[in-house]
């Protein structure tokens, strides 16, 4: 027999109550609970379904029998409450938080001790282990999100930089026009503006990826995250935990779980969000798929999407995954020679449309075949041109050719795949039509897959 409480094996050895009328067991010592940080008295298991609200939480559970209480004071809680910590930090905040019973008057939740600030959490979403790292920090020096050893850019003189990750000075550049040039972090063209290239090689980063911190608490975990460069990997590439993308750059990775990697674009994330393609901002949002799989599907690819979405607080189901949403907003393709717009129907950016074009946008002009219009895609509003984002973009549009990565026991090469005819796939035998191919001596794969599949 189990307790009905707290659901461990009842001994016959130790003291054991037993109800006759519902067949239940209890431990002694789980219907009287004792805990001075939530109450001064005793808190005794009430058997009976109460309208109350949790003095701890806030929450009503009318049709749970799952309270405590002190009938002298008054007082109700929750089983699961009574040993809430008071004080805790989370990645997503600069501050700590503590329970509102305590110290800030917000009752059932945890609110910033800082009191400039107004940033107030649901007891039970703050705790939630996808975003609490379940340290009480009551009694704890709070620590600075950041630090000057975090920096990763230090400023030589007024015209070069030096970064952690490269051996020598980086100067900056300005262009007018794209470049060509693969940063070294995002693994993506560096487009017009302002970026870190080295005079001696050809490394080169966006200056906000740059800015990346080596060490930084994100919202997308729970836990401090450590940047790693190229050399720190050893398969030479890695999937990210949050759009589970393939990633040949910088990666975040957490040192107590050991199996979270976050990429770069994941990395600089930050609420709220916005998007060119949605009017309002985004705000990041933890799912719980165990209800009802089929209706959470991103409004770019309208595929299911993982636990970690942005969406909007104000529009009825718009949400991204993050694949979609760290797809840039602005690419270059080699057959034009203006800037194509990442473009998603809605209603608001439909009206902008027609002013610009009366036509539809309705064939890619690399596949030839047909764009679904609610979906993402890439358009030009001067030469017509749209396109699939995977089209202008390819299957792998992280990975960086040239280099040379370690998949099971095969060194591979990734290479462009821009020649006058397109190379068999040596395990699929069809021909690789993507924007890369991998590459081991004489053999050619067309995707990881294949890759996968030979060995």
């Amino acid at each position: 027999a189990c307790c009905e409480l707290c659901g461990k094996q009842v001994s016959y050895r130790s003291i054991t109550y037993y109800c006759h009328l519902c067949r239940s067991y209890f431990h002694k010592g789980c219907l009287t609970i004792i805990y001075p940080k939530i109450h001064e008295h005793l808190l005794t298991y009430l058997r009976r379904k109460l309208p109350v609200g949790c003095d701890a939480c806030g929450f009503s559970s009318p049709d749970d029998i799952d309270m405590f209480g002190c009938l002298q004071c008054d007082f109700f809680v929750h089983r699961s409450c009574i040993f809430l910590p008071r004080v805790i930090k989370l990645t997503r905040h600069s501050h700590c938080l503590s329970h509102g019973r305590f110290s800030s008057g917000y009752g059932g939740a945890y609110a910033c001790i800082d009191t400039t600030c107004d940033y107030v959490v649901h007891s039970t979403c703050a705790t939630d282990n996808r975003v609490w790292d379940g340290i009480d920090v009551e009694g704890k020096l709070e620590e600075g999100s950041s630090s000057s050893k975090d920096a990763s850019l230090e400023e030589m003189d007024d015209k070069t930089v030096h970064h952690f990750s490269h051996e020598h000075g980086l100067s900056r550049i300005h262009v007018d026009e794209e470049c060509w040039q693969l940063c070294e972090a995002c693994i993506l063209p560096i487009d017009m503006g302002t970026f870190l290239r080295c005079k001696e090689c050809s490394f080169a980063l966006h200056e906000e990826c740059a800015r990346l911190p080596q060490e930084m608490d994100h919202p997308l975990h729970r836990h401090r995250l450590t940047l790693k460069v190229q050399m720190n990997i050893n398969e030479g590439f890695f999937t990210c935990s949050v759009c589970k993308q393939y990633h040949c750059g910088f990666m975040y990775k957490c040192r107590y779980c050991g199996t979270f990697k976050m990429d770069a674009k994941c990395a600089s994330f930050t609420e709220p969000f916005k998007h060119i393609t949605h009017r309002c901002p985004l705000y990041l949002r933890l799912e719980n798929h165990g209800y009802n799989t089929s209706s959470y599907l991103c409004c770019g690819c309208h595929k299911k999407y993982p636990t970690i979405v942005a969406t909007c607080t104000t529009c009825e189901d718009f949400s991204f995954d993050f694949k979609c949403l760290n797809l840039p907003p602005v690419v270059r393709f080699k057959y034009d020679i203006h800037p194509l717009y990442l473009y998603f129907d809605t209603e608001h950016n439909k009206k902008q449309l027609l002013e610009k074009r009366q036509e539809s946008y309705s064939w890619c002009d690399v596949c030839e075949e047909e764009i679904h219009e609610n979906l993402l895609f890439y358009i030009c509003f001067d030469c017509r041109i749209s396109l699939h984002v995977k089209c202008i973009l390819g299957n792998y549009p992280y990975m960086k050719p040239g280099h040379n990565i370690k998949v099971e026991d095969l060194n591979i090469q990734i290479a462009s795949n821009t020649g006058a005819c397109r190379p068999m796939c040596h395990k699929c035998h069809s021909l690789c039509r993507d924007k890369l191919v991998f590459k081991e001596e004489d053999l050619c794969f067309c995707s990881l897959t294949c890759i996968r599949y030979y060995l």
